[in-house]
């Protein structure tokens, strides 16, 4: 089963760590569902939500697909920036994990008595290549926040969600928002639909229904389709070359 999984082991030290009683931090990806092209770069976020204040320290491990996705770098986390200057040393750092093929940690310290940093942020910004076509989970093998008092401690609750990333291939159009393999003026109502009537996400992902490609859905794209098939328009994107 190892053979079959990414693992991404993310080591983040960062002083503080304590949640509003009876209430759980949360840990989870950011942006829940998104995607890349067959050698395209793209990221995702692990952040910290509302709940987790006074960070001290915190560890997770990550898993993904190797065979849809790779590694290619980390960024430092932006909750970071709010203790920046205040402290005589503030440690970020990442590097792969000799165990596992395309694995790594990163983590991040602040030294200074009383030092913290509050959520909600940004822990790390994870950069990955896509490799091959088809769907990864991003999913947590546990997630661990401990607090300045506690600091060896089993850590405190936290709620952890999950992601996941597809991987497109070149051909792959947006805008066949019903995904019924054609683009006409039915996805310009199930677009309509989704927008101003609750109507369900783009099939089989929500951004398929992105015909501009700029990176949302929206009202932009219903107009787009409509100038695509009544005016004369630009053809909805190919986001991975056709």
């Amino acid at each position: 089963m190892i053979r079959h999984i990414f693992l991404i082991s993310v080591l983040c030290l960062l002083l503080g760590g304590l949640f509003a009683e009876g209430q759980a931090g949360v840990i989870y990806v950011d942006p829940e569902l998104w995607w890349t092209c067959v050698d395209g770069i793209s990221w995702i976020d692990v952040m910290a939500g509302t709940q987790i204040d006074s960070v001290h320290s915190y560890a997770c491990l990550m898993y993904v697909d190797p065979s849809k996705v790779s590694l290619d770098s980390v960024a430092r986390g932006t909750i970071l920036d709010t203790i920046f200057g205040q402290h005589d040393t503030v440690w970020f750092g990442w590097e792969y994990d000799n165990h596992f093929p395309d694995s790594l940690y990163f983590g991040a310290s602040i030294f200074g008595y009383g030092a913290y940093v509050n959520g909600p942020g940004q822990l790390g910004r994870i950069w990955f290549k896509g490799k091959q076509e088809g769907e990864t989970p991003v999913t947590f093998g546990w997630a661990i926040l401990r607090d300045p008092y506690h600091p060896s401690g089993p850590g405190m609750e936290v709620i952890i969600l999950t992601g996941k990333i597809v991987v497109l291939g070149a051909g792959f159009r947006f805008g066949d928002a019903n995904s019924d393999s054609t683009i006409d003026i039915g996805d310009i109502v199930y677009l309509i639909n989704y927008l101003f009537k609750n109507g369900p996400d783009a099939l089989p992902w929500w951004f398929v229904g992105d015909a501009n490609c700029d990176k949302s859905t929206d009202v932009s794209d219903v107009v787009y389709l409509i100038n695509y098939l009544f005016k004369n328009g630009p053809e909805p994107c190919y986001p991975c070359g056709s």
